[in-house]
């Protein structure tokens, strides 16, 4: 009778091993989807900071021609009838425009 419960308490070792390695299986599964989940999610927002920088840029580009329609003397009115924008657009673009100080003629005196 000794030897018939040695057994199966080998065979309830094994059946138990059995099942936590299907569930580890299953575990690590569902671990490699999540991973790649992730990288997929910050390669995309990877991506999108690219995009904002590239859109960033473009925009003061805009901002400098807009800029320019006004030093050629062309009217708030016109300028967004030109480029089919808004004139609180038109504002907007003019504002990212970082004016360059005037260089004064007068030296500073300490």
């Amino acid at each position: 009778m000794a030897i018939g419960q040695t057994g199966k308490k080998i065979d309830a070792r094994e059946r138990a091993r059995l099942a936590r390695t299907r569930v580890d299986q299953v575990r690590a599964e569902r671990d490699n989807k999540i991973e790649a989940t992730l990288a997929e999610f910050f390669t995309a927002g990877d991506e999108r900071d690219a995009l904002i920088a590239q859109l960033a840029t473009l925009e003061i580009t805009m901002g400098a021609r807009v800029t320019s329609l006004f030093e050629l003397g062309e009217t708030v009115t016109r300028i967004a009838d030109l480029v089919a924008l808004a004139p609180k657009e038109l504002k907007r673009l003019r504002g990212l425009v970082t004016p360059v100080p005037a260089v004064s003629s007068v030296p500073d005196v300490d």
